[in-house]
């Protein structure tokens, strides 16, 4: 714990004043024993009560200042638990609701019934959990929005504002799941570490098991093979982009990226389009699609091997 400047000369200007009364009040004990002068230089009974009072005066303003130190850390404390109770019940909410679609731990899955097959955004993500308080701030009011009101045709609204079935309590739940996703709740076990654990349970009891999003590997090198399942697994970018019949509809379609990408941006062929794409993606924004929506962290996410290889896999769609 720090102790400010200020503080800590209130502690020790306190601590003065007390040695300096207990120093007048020995003096005034010896003086109420002394013989008596013969003109009166005060009442030492009076005394010793007005020595008290300051007494206790400066030692109540010391256990206040001990209190305002200690009280800071205490309400911290209290925060941090309400918190991670909050997360404990998303986790519950989550594994009872979204898991169908999202992911046993937020890392996507093919949404049920969607023919072609959709396949979900991943919330376990590093953007998804700014930092930064003013990102942060805008992360949460965003992800909060968007459980209560929904998305599209596929995500439904949740907020009983809306007409869905949550409080905006449970809602504020799911939404510090997603955005603190990777604070330590039980253990050293992540909200969405634990988050997968209470799914499986679940599962294990009889809920339906999501299914992870696969492509069609048939026909393609051992690279290219990579890619696929690094782009439908570790880089989970099925869940914003559809390649055939299957992914998301967040980005742009990439079935047939192999023969647009050297039509996209002047000067770049289709392989240096893709790799720009994935590296720095507000580079060139596809028209009709939001600008910061892609994470443009998947150059520390992915080694530069799989970089190529997701590359290589790209370049075979046509």
């Amino acid at each position: 714990m720090q102790l400010s400047v200020g503080a800590l000369t209130l502690v020790v200007a306190m601590l003065l004043l007390l040695g300096l009364l207990v120093a007048y009040a020995s003096g005034v004990g010896r003086h109420a024993h002394a013989p008596e002068e013969e003109v009166p230089t005060g009442n030492p009974s009076m005394e010793r009560k007005v020595i008290a009072i300051l007494g206790l005066l400066i030692v109540s303003g010391l256990l206040l200042t001990g209190y305002s130190f200690v009280e800071p850390r205490r309400q911290d404390a209290a925060a941090d638990r309400r918190e991670t109770i909050a997360i404990e019940r998303g986790i519950d909410n989550y594994t009872t609701l979204c898991m169908g679609c999202h992911g046993v731990n937020g890392m996507s899955a093919v949404v049920p019934g969607t023919d072609p097959e959709v396949v979900t955004p991943q919330l376990n993500r590093d953007d998804m959990r700014p930092t930064d308080p003013d990102a942060y701030k805008e992360r949460y009011t965003y992800v909060t929005r968007t459980i209560t009101r929904g998305k599209g045709d596929i995500m439904p609204h949740w907020g009983r504002s809306d007409g869905g079935p949550l409080l905006d309590e449970q809602i504020t739940e799911l939404a510090l799941l997603i955005t603190k996703g990777d604070k330590k709740i039980k253990g050293d076990e992540t909200a969405w570490t634990v988050a997968k654990e209470v799914a499986q349970e679940k599962i294990a009891h009889g809920s339906p098991e999501p299914r992870v999003p696969s492509v069609d590997v048939a026909g393609l090198t051992d690279e290219e093979k990579l890619g696929a399942q690094i782009f439908a697994g570790k880089g989970t970018c099925l869940g914003c982009h559809t390649i055939g019949s299957t992914g998301g509809i967040t980005g742009p379609n990439l079935t047939q990226i192999g023969n647009v990408a050297g039509t996209r941006k002047p000067g770049l062929d289709a392989q240096a389009y893709i790799d720009e794409s994935i590296k720095t993606p507000s580079a060139y924004v596809v028209p009709g699609y939001p600008d910061n929506i892609m994470p443009k962290n998947f150059s520390q996410i992915l080694t530069p091997a799989e970089l190529s290889a997701v590359e290589a896999y790209l370049l075979t769609r046509k």
